[in-house]
């Protein structure tokens, strides 16, 4: 099936939280930008068609040929939107497959054996799938803060049933031209990251389209802090790879 699906890797954010002055796909992790690491994972999944979104600019296009050509990786590269969902739409666009995988370049370290689940949910008829986990917290809904207070304290509304709940990761799966529409039902939302959708899967559901689940990994961890990167490394040092 893999002629049948292409990805597209959302790797134009910047790398403001992880202290970094490059690009966050850029950042290196064992000695490799991340979104090296997230083409090769794509790839060994028999993924061959890879679009990666990046910041605009000759000079971010520059440093991104640089890293795959030093990373011996190939993808295409396209100028992504100010935000995550403007960049995905602008990825989507130079797809021409049937079926489409969206990937954050911060979750570098996804399984194979998870990107595999999402393909063959795919195959198996299902428009849209997204990798997730439980939640092992107790996760509790708050209202406004108090204003002047100290410490700051938050008023706790209610305690949400965790067996329920699921954490949401990446690639999310869908028929291409069902996430583009969804894009385009929401082109409006993606002006900001205030008001962007939170994934690709809530466009979907907002059109009342069927969205399911397959089992994630904590391998697939998002690197947005410099404490996720130190937790990445352990990662990479467990599987023989640092």
């Amino acid at each position: 099936m893999s002629g049948r699906v292409s990805a597209v890797i959302a790797g134009a954010g910047s790398g403001t939280r992880l202290g970094a002055s490059v690009p966050k796909a850029l950042v290196e992790l064992g000695g490799v930008p991340l979104i090296v690491h997230a083409i090769r994972g794509v790839k060994n999944a028999g993924i061959d068609d890879v679009v990666v979104t990046i910041p605009a600019g000759d000079s971010a296009r520059e440093q991104f040929d640089a890293a795959l050509d030093a990373g011996e990786v190939s993808a295409r590269l396209v100028v992504g939107g100010a935000t995550r969902q403007g960049s995905v739409a602008n990825g989507l666009a130079a797809v021409e497959s049937e079926f489409v995988l969206i990937h954050d370049a911060a979750r570098a370290l996804t399984p194979v054996a998870v990107i595999d689940r999402v393909v063959a949910a795919l195959e198996a008829g299902h428009d849209a799938v997204v990798p997730a986990l439980a939640v092992t917290d107790t996760i509790k809904e708050v209202g406004s803060a108090a204003p002047a207070s100290y410490p700051p304290v938050e008023p706790v509304e209610r305690t949400l049933t965790r067996s329920s709940l699921r954490a949401m990761q990446t690639p999310q799966g869908f028929r291409t031209e069902l996430v583009r529409e969804a894009h385009r039902a929401g082109e409006e939302m993606r002006a900001s990251e205030a008001s962007a959708a939170p994934d690709d899967a809530a466009l979907v559901e907002a059109l009342c389209k069927p969205v399911v689940l397959v089992e994630g990994s904590y391998e697939a961890m998002k690197v947005t802090t410099p404490w996720d990167l130190v937790v990445a490394e352990l990662i990479l040092k467990s599987r023989g790879d640092l």
